[in-house]
């Protein structure tokens, strides 16, 4: 009985804590200096408005409270910046103080986003990344080594297209251009073409990165209201924990591949996984 009265009463005890903190929100916002924005509603803030094209609506808004703006998703109160100069300034001049970013809760199923350059602010972890990518990755050195390779898959992608389009065939681009993308990545990390774009686990991989951005992108609760993060309303952590997972396991194992042949002392290939 006692636990049945206790079911009954969580919406209304919900929506008491979402207003005490909706209220206790806006008392805190009121003594910042905020840039101008649109009034909210209580609890939902300015979600109504933001609707399901965000683009478009936070650039009406822009042309009527400016470059930078206040909005609330939520319980979340967000500055949005949407011109040139309010980036620049941003980005480039005030970048340090910029360095902290709020993290999605779906990014949270797994520690490994405490390691990762996206994610980390600043600190000694973060610049020896940087330096590696800057080093390995983005160097005109590197870009020119693997140039002949990306204009030849890009050649091969055009050719599929064109033999599909000359046999009367259906073809879905976005394959194609994962196959494309995936073996140029493969090459980068791995010297090689380490996942057959035709076979089982290029396909398992594949689906994966579809499902790991979908439910990164999908419009989390938890994350325009923090009081539910522990209870995962929609099971996007759960969903996206089993992704990360499998993900970890495929590439965990062209890793302990390399491990072994660096053991029986084969000759190292100098891609980005021999410097990492």
């Amino acid at each position: 009985m006692e636990f049945n009265s206790l079911l009954l009463l969580s919406p209304l005890l919900f929506c008491i804590t979402s207003i005490l903190l909706y209220i206790a929100n806006r008392s805190i916002n009121k003594q910042k200096r905020l840039p101008p924005g649109p009034k909210g509603l209580p609890i939902i803030g300015n979600l109504l408005k933001i609707g399901n094209r965000p683009h478009e609506s936070l650039t009406g808004l822009a042309k009527i409270y400016g470059p930078l703006m206040t909005v609330r998703i939520g319980c979340v109160t967000t500055v949005v910046a949407s011109s040139t100069d309010m980036a620049r300034e941003i980005l480039q001049k005030n970048d340090q103080a910029f360095l902290g970013r709020s993290i999605p809760d779906a990014v949270t199923a797994e520690t490994d986003y405490e390691r990762s350059i996206v994610w980390l602010s600043g600190g000694t972890k973060w610049r020896k990344l940087r330096k590696l990518c800057n080093s390995q990755v983005f160097t005109t050195q590197r870009l020119d080594a693997l140039q002949r390779l990306r204009h030849q898959m890009m050649e091969d992608m055009v050719h599929r297209v064109s033999q599909a389009g000359e046999a009367g065939e259906a073809l879905y681009i976005g394959n194609s251009v994962f196959g494309t993308t995936l073996s140029s990545f493969s090459n980068m990390m791995f010297s090689g073409d380490a996942f057959d774009p035709n076979s089982e686990e290029a396909k398992e991989l594949k689906e994966l990165f579809r499902r790991i951005m979908e439910l990164a992108a999908k419009p989390n609760l938890a994350d325009f209201f923090p009081i539910l993060k522990p209870f995962d309303p929609q099971g996007i952590r759960r969903d996206i924990k089993c992704c990360f997972g499998r993900f970890q396991t495929l590439i965990d194992s062209k890793i302990d591949g390399r491990m072994k042949r660096r053991a029986s002392g084969s000759q190292r290939s100098g891609d980005f996984l021999d410097a990492l």
